[in-house]
């Protein structure tokens, strides 16, 4: 199989908020239980660049949607926190 590549830049309302999810996501990109696929994440003002890198396209897909999720989970979490 091919090796996949891909990478996501996600904006986030505020530089704030971009960090949060930078230091909640750093641990899963240092340790990654998986070892079909790794994936790098830099801070670059508001937004958060993914860099992903896997073995095969399955790989890359489950981990795409993975750190996805969790960006979409902290943002949820965040506003909810941030309302009160």
């Amino acid at each position: 199989m091919k090796e996949g590549v891909a990478t996501i830049c996600i904006d986030l309302p505020t530089g704030r908020q971009a960090e949060v999810v930078l230091k909640a996501l750093r641990p899963e990109t240092e340790t990654s239980p998986a070892r079909r696929s790794r994936v790098g994440i830099e801070l670059d003002g508001r937004r958060i660049l993914l860099r992903f890198q896997a073995k095969d396209t399955t790989a890359l897909r489950a981990s795409i949607n993975s750190y996805t999720r969790w960006v979409k989970l902290i943002e949820e979490t965040l506003s909810k926190v941030e309302s009160f």
